[in-house]
């Protein structure tokens, strides 16, 4: 009884620990596989957008195995890190450590790098992967999908790769390799089509300290020349040494003798020295799986083999390396790739942190074999940390995961913004989201748009209680065109500033390299024609400039106005003298063609030609007033839509420095746009940057690359403007703006910006922050095209006049109706103080009067023939029939439109003289002649003619009758003196003629009969003239009739 009470209890004793121990192994082990689940479904997935090629080693004069080497040696960072996620106490030894994945996914053509992590693990992941790799990013995605949905399970295979050897052992690493792995694994994945996909997944954790001893152990005995036996080789020792050992006599110990000391083989030595320098780092459990799916089983096959393939670049001879193992139930298999599993006890396959750096880190551009890797185009920079709450709102900074809004205060905004960027970057969304908000918090904004399609949508998208204070323009509008005289000032001292803004338009339009083709003496012939045109109370336009050069009425009707002496000096004595050159017509259409695309553009010519300006741009400003100028090349012209670009931008400059009688305070702050701004700024530009801040003007504009700038307004714009943003540009662009942008970004960032994301550097509170990056807003608003419509039917009836009522006015303006003058009376009279009668010679400009030789017998034997006729035609018309009226005088342009009230000059120095008395009741028409342009000539002698009685009748001084008088400004003696013109009677046309005579010829010059005879042979027989032709004098001086 007693032996069995204690064969019992031993049994108690040894069986019931013994099944404790058993079953809470088997809890331990189920309650693991379910955590390994749980935390399979909590694992969070996170995208890493790969660094930039800005972020990479510079390669310059260095090995490329080196630049290898420090690559890799980057990514043992992110393990290192990791280790420090173990954890020790109850809790981890029953459900063991968490594990994170590090995966490599081709899906869809692209190719992709992946984490996951338990979601308490996240910021220690993020931490590690940005450690190593300051400029990557991690993305919190949906999980992915790489199984094809043609071939489901029977097209999906996969497998697990561990090592061929014991753990201990290292495989070979980037440090023995000298190569990239990375770029072979890409080459295989890179292969994938559309309807493949491929995952290469890698589960780590921690591993505890057991291994490093056992790879001590391990070194120990290969340094002892003991084997290390394994397996069936283990079993047939103990076998042998079983059935040995009663056989084998007893060894007998000399106690004096050395123990041998055992032979090591140099293998033997290296395989023990890496298994020392594996176990120096931290360790961890390793599984790796390889998954491949595709439409057919044969195509995945062919997949897997190419990934498993790369991992032979691992094996290390007599060391250790990979072996594939592939799935028996690919159910199984796929739910534990899905979930993550990692099994609770994996002692498999133990790496250091410089092997799984070399297997897995993240590869630099120059092993990217394909362009089927996603990475960013360009670095992310955390934004300034003084951001504003308030203010116009730019655009967000994301890093890290923290997206931060931009705003900018209205202090930072007068000091200007530059953007610049290709076409297609997001400069015009940019610009329409910033404008946008002006519009929707109550600000006045002008937005000048070459393209015209931001205006458009702008325009739809007004809010309710702002359409009265838009204004639309936009040139092809024809049928109620709106006027934007550029002559138009307020205050005289805006006169000088007009005139050179002008000229700066000029040569940026004809001459912007200042070659000459404009030149200081357009300057001086154009200054002085705005000077005239402006002196007028009515107002002068640009298409006026052409009229003053080839009208000379024209010119002598608008010099009444001014009291410039400066301008009248050039106008009767400068320009009339420069006339007589041989050059002189070339020079005026020299000049003339420079307004003739304007002059002829219908469009243009009822925008510009309008005497006063449709709305008023200083009260555009103080206002608030919102201003869109739709100015689409396509509809406008690119010649016409440069031109009115920089009138507005004139305008605009302008109407901010006439607030300089207001004080600082007062001044409402006005913001312009300009799009495409090259075609826009002139020399001045400069000034506007410097000074328009001060008034409240503040400028942003933009363009698409920085060498469309002239260098000075290069210069101005870096040099002023207090906001720089960047989208992508070009290799030149990226070159001049690394210098402004360094040390942050560099020329690879600016070029590689991807669309709609921007590199800023800007003011926050007045200072200076380093650059960030940015990406842009979306489009802020809808635009409704009905709403943009009903717009532009209102602005224009509000602003723009009818088509018809603006051409009459214009051609009524330039249309001069001249007094009737002698044909041959006027040549050579002086006016203003002694000068030539303006119009008296070539062109009509003060050239000498034309000398023809003596011709006496022929203006005897015309006039005779016209008393004559005269005289039949008074006796045959019965009493009280009035004479028809006088032709248009042939000095007047020969292009005149409808004719205009005649307007009388105001100088002083132009004499009044007293009508000339009317001697015949039904007077004829007067001697009429269509003279063309003569070149002054030698003069022969004549013998003048016997006066006729009639040419002692009192004439009027054809120097004080050539200015016409408009009808508003007409005086009693004006009228009388118009009345006098047109009753002259035969005897006046006989009078002027004698005068011509003793003008044109000497009293007492003889003629040689021969020369008579000579020039009558030119002018052909006096037969063949009549009453009723005109006569013309060649450039040679001799007569004609036609």
């Amino acid at each position: 009884m007693g032996s069995s009470g204690t064969f019992l209890l031993i049994t108690i004793v040894l069986v019931v620990p013994t099944l404790a121990a058993g079953m809470l192994f088997y809890a331990r082990k189920n309650l693991r596989e379910a955590k390994n689940y749980e935390r399979g479904l909590k694992m969070v997935p996170l995208l890493i957008h790969l660094p930039p090629s800005s972020d990479d080693l510079d390669s310059k004069g260095r090995d490329a195995r080196d630049i290898a080497d420090e690559t890799i040696f980057k990514a043992q960072t992110i393990y290192t890190m990791l280790a420090s996620t173990a954890k020790k106490g109850f809790k981890s030894s029953i459900y063991g450590q968490r594990h994170i994945s590090l995966e490599i996914v081709a899906h869809k053509g692209r190719v992709y790098f992946y984490t996951a992590a338990p979601i308490t693990l996240v910021p220690a992941i993020e931490q590690a992967i940005l450690g190593a790799y300051p400029t990557s990013r991690l993305e919190e995605v949906a999980e992915h999908n790489i199984f094809s949905p043609v071939g489901k399970s029977s097209g999906t295979i996969g497998g697990e790769l561990v090592l061929k050897e014991s753990a201990v052992y290292p495989i070979a690493t980037y440090q023995e390799i000298k190569r990239d792995t990375i770029q072979a694994l890409l080459n295989a994945l890179s292969s994938l089509n559309d309807e493949d996909g491929a995952g290469v997944q890698i589960l780590l954790r921690p591993t505890g300290n057991g291994w490093s001893k056992k790879a001590v152990t391990e070194s120990t005995n290969l340094r002892q020349g003991k084997k290390n036996r394994k397996g069936a080789e283990l079993v047939f020792w103990w076998i042998q040494q079983i059935f040995a050992a009663p056989v084998k006599p007893p060894e007998k110990k000399d106690p004096q003798s050395m123990p041998e000391q055992p032979t090591v083989s140099g293998v033997d030595q290296s395989r023990a020295e890496a298994i020392e320098e594996k176990a120096r780092h931290n360790g961890y459990e390793v599984l790796i799986r390889v998954v491949a799916s595709s439409n057919i089983s044969q195509r995945s096959q062919l997949i897997l083999n190419n990934i498993v393939a790369v991992f032979s670049l691992f094996d290390s001879a007599g060391r250790n390396g990979f072996k594939f193992i592939p799935a028996k139930d690919i159910f199984c298999f796929v739910l534990a790739y899905v979930l993550r599993v990692f099994p609770p006890e994996y002692k498999k396959c133990i790496l250091n942190d410089v092997e799984l750096a070399t297997i897995f880190h993240l590869p630099d551009s120059s092993n990217v074999p394909t362009t089927q890797v996603e990475r960013q185009q360009s670095k992310q920079v955390d934004g300034p940390r003084n951001l504003l709450e308030n203010g116009l709102l730019l655009g967000y900074n994301e890093f890290r995961g923290v997206k931060k809004p931009i705003r900018m205060s209205d202090n930072d905004r007068r000091r200007h913004m530059y953007v610049v960027g290709q076409t297609g970057t997001g400069k015009s969304t940019f610009l329409e989201n910033i404008a946008l908000q002006d519009m929707l918090e109550g600000r006045g904004f002008a937005f000048v748009d070459p393209h015209g399609d931001t205006a458009e949508r702008l325009l739809g998208m007004v809010p309710k209680e702002r359409t009265e204070d838009i204004i639309y323009f936009c040139p092809a509008e024809m049928e109620y065109p709106m006027g934007f005289n550029l002559f138009e000032f307020h205050n005289p001292e805006q006169k000088d500033f007009i005139i050179q803004e002008v000229i700066n338009m000029i040569y940026k339009l004809y001459d912007p390299q200042r070659q000459g083709i404009v030149g200081p003496r357009f300057e001086h012939i154009f200054r002085n024609c705005a000077l005239l045109l402006m002196a007028d109370p009515k107002g002068g336009t640009f298409i006026d400039v052409p009229k003053l050069l080839v009208d000379p009425d024209f010119m002598k009707q608008k010099l009444k106005y001014t009291n410039d002496r400066t301008v009248i000096d050039f106008w009767t004595k400068e320009f009339p003298n420069s006339q007589r050159s041989n050059d002189a017509g070339e020079v005026t259409a020299w000049v003339v063609s420079k307004f003739s695309a304007f002059m002829s553009n219908e469009m243009m010519r009822n925008i510009i030609g309008q005497n006063t300006s449709s709305f008023n741009m200083r009260k555009i400003m103080d206002e608030g007033k919102i201003l869109l100028v739709n100015l689409s090349k396509g509809r406008t012209g690119e010649l016409n839509s440069k031109l009115l670009g920089m009138i507005f931008v004139m305008k605009f400059q302008a109407a901010a420095m006439s607030r300089a009688d207001v004080s600082e305070e007062e001044r409402r702050d006005f913001c312009l746009y300009v799009d495409e701004f090259q075609n826009f700024a002139t020399d001045s530009f400069e000034s506007i940057l410097s000074e328009a801040r001060k008034f409240r003007l503040n400028l942003i504009v933009a363009n698409q690359f920085i060498t469309q700038l002239e260098e000075g307004v290069r210069d101005a714009v870096f040099g002023n403007i207090g906001a720089v943003v960047a989208h992508r540009v070009g290799t030149n662009d990226a070159e001049q703006l690394e210098k402004y942008f360094r040390p942050v970004f560099d020329v690879d960032d600016l070029q590689q910006l991807p669309n709609y994301n921007a590199i800023v550097k800007m003011l926050i509170g007045g200072v200076p922050v380093q650059p960030f990056s940015m990406a842009d807003l979306p489009y802020l608003g809808h635009s409704n095209k009905n709403l943009a419509d009903a717009l532009k039917q209102l602005s224009g009836a509000k602003h723009g006049r009818p088509r018809a009522v603006v051409e009459k006015e214009i051609f009524d303006r330039l249309t001069v109706i001249p007094q009737p003058k002698p044909a041959f009376g006027a040549m050579g009279q002086p006016s203003f103080g002694g000068s030539p009668q303006l119009g008296s010679g070539p062109g009509g400009f003060g050239s000498p009067p034309p000398k023809p030789p003596g011709q006496g017998s022929f203006l005897d034997d015309w006039l005779a023939k016209r008393r004559a006729q005269d005289a039949k035609r008074a006796t045959a018309l019965p009493t009280g029939v009035p004479a028809a009226p006088p032709p248009t005088s042939p000095f007047s342009s020969a292009n005149q439109a409808p004719a205009m009230a005649p307007v009388a000059p105001s100088a002083p120095s132009v004499p009044q003289v007293a009508p000339p008395p009317v001697t015949s009741v039904n007077p004829s028409p007067p001697f009429v002649s269509r003279a063309t342009q003569p070149q002054s000539s030698p003069t022969p002698a004549f013998s003048p003619p016997t006066q006729s009685p009639a040419a002692a009748s009192p004439i009027s001084d054809p120097a004080s009758t050539a200015v016409p008088i408009a009808a508003e400004h007409q005086s009693p003696a004006s009228e009388n003196l118009q009345t006098s013109m047109r009753c002259a009677d035969t005897n006046e046309v006989a009078s002027i003629a004698e005068k011509l005579k003793q003008t044109l010829v000497p009293a007492n010059a003889p003629v040689a009969a021969a020369e008579q005879a000579k020039i009558v042979a030119k002018s052909g027989s006096k037969g063949m003239f009549t009453e009723d032709d005109t006569i013309h004098i060649d450039k040679e001086g001799n007569f004609s009739a036609q």
